[in-house]
C-alpha cells in the first residue's frame, strides 16, 4: 500500500503543475491579445508616430497627467486619422514623461498640429514643461 502512495502524490503533483502551466499559458495568450503592440496602433500595420519627450517643471508631474486626460486626449481623439495616444512616465523619475501619438498618415498628424483643438490644448502642456523635444517615426510593422 505504501509503495503506491508516492506514485499518487507524484501524479497529483504533476497534474497540478500541468494545470498551473495551462492556466498561465491561457492568461498569457489573452494578455498578449489585450496588451500587445496592436492595441496601441489599433491593428494598423503602417502609421506615423510622434514621440514627445517632456521634462516637467519641479512638482508639475501630476498637473501634466491631469492635463493629458482632461485637455489633450479629448482634443486629439476627434482628429481625422487619429489612431492612439499614450502617456508614459519614466519609472525612475517624477519629472520625465513621454506622450506618444499615432496617426494613419503624416498629413493627418500635421493637420492635428494646426487644428484649433491642438492650439487650445498644447499650450497647457507647454506651460508645465521645462524641456520638450520630439522624434517622429514611421511604423512599419
Amino acid at each position: 500500500m505504501h509503495a503506491k502512495e508516492p506514485v499518487l502524490v507524484c501524479a497529483a503533483t504533476a497534474r497540478r503543475g500541468w494545470l498551473k502551466s495551462l492556466g498561465l499559458g491561457i492568461v498569457a495568450a489573452f494578455a498578449g491579445k489585450k496588451f500587445g503592440p496592436n492595441l496601441y496602433a489599433q491593428g494598423a500595420s503602417k502609421s506615423v508616430q510622434l514621440h514627445i519627450y517632456i521634462e516637467v517643471k519641479p512638482g508639475k508631474g501630476p498637473e501634466l497627467e491631469k492635463l493629458y486626460h482632461a485637455a489633450y486626449v479629448p482634443a486629439i481623439k476627434v482628429q481625422d486619422g487619429f489612431l492612439a495616444s499614450r502617456l508614459l512616465r519614466h519609472y525612475d523619475s517624477s519629472s520625465k514623461y513621454e506622450i506618444d501619438i499615432s496617426f494613419k498618415t503624416e498629413k493627418q498628424r500635421a493637420a492635428w498640429a494646426q487644428s484649433k483643438e491642438h492650439q487650445a490644448a498644447w499650450p497647457k502642456i507647454e506651460e508645465v514643461g521645462a524641456k520638450i523635444t520630439w522624434q517622429g517615426f514611421d511604423q512599419l510593422a
